[in-house]
């Protein structure tokens, strides 16, 4: 998946606030001739079911944005709208659901992003491993979870109160101590933790986020 562009529009989402058994997810629709597809059999984000299609289309670019303005219209919806260093986010809201349709042009090509979330529905996180240790003072900004094709995916974005050099020594020592074993080749990465365990694959990008502060990006595979 494209995971920048997938924080971008999820927080967008989130900000106005998966699949849902038994019903077919609201999407904004597209102009003919697109080409869509799923990007994940079920996605979660902040523990918010979300159902989000991955598209891309000949437009021209103001065509395309009237195109979903006139969709939200066609909804009744209520219409917002934003644009973050080129990327366009069109949003509409119609009880339950909030819409998004989040795209870029690339020459003539229109790629992007429309999700669908039902604001009535509970937020529910599914509980972390058991052996992926936080320091406790770790905070999670965002937690996007993912099954697909047999694959379970969870990506975390954490800010902890400790220096990035400390913290990865800690990380490093804690994930050992719970049977991880280092890949041998991230070995020599000051910044990057990447380790494997049965049939998962762990891999943390460390950096810092002011003094004696950290950011860590966890990504976590299981097949």
């Amino acid at each position: 998946m494209r995971k920048n562009q997938l924080l971008i529009l999820c927080m967008f989402c989130l900000g106005n606030t998966g699949v849902w058994a038994g019903e077919n997810p609201l999407l904004l629709p597209t102009p003919e001739n697109t080409v869509t597809e799923p990007l994940a059999g079920r996605l979660k984000i902040n523990g918010v079911d979300i159902h989000a299609t991955q598209f891309h289309v000949n437009a021209e670019e103001e065509r395309l944005r009237s195109h979903f303005v006139e969709a939200c219209a066609q909804l009744r919806g209520s219409y917002t709208e934003n644009n973050l260093r080129g990327e366009h986010i069109q949003g509409c809201i119609t009880p339950p659901y909030s819409l998004t349709s989040q795209w870029h042009m690339e020459g003539n090509t229109a790629y992007g992003t429309l999700s669908s979330l039902r604001m009535d529905q509970r937020t529910e996180r599914d509980p972390l491993p058991d052996d992926l240790p936080l320091p406790a003072n770790a905070e999670i900004l965002q937690d996007i979870d993912s099954h697909d094709h047999g694959i379970h995916g969870r990506v975390l974005h954490i800010h902890v109160n400790i220096p990035a050099s400390d913290l990865r020594t800690l990380l490093e020592k804690a994930l050992l101590a719970r049977q991880w074993r280092g890949s041998p080749a991230m070995q020599g990465q000051t910044s990057v933790i990447s380790m494997n365990k049965d049939n998962r694959h762990l891999d943390m990008v460390i950096g810092a986020d002011g003094v004696g502060e950290s950011r860590v990006i966890v990504v976590l595979d299981q097949r």
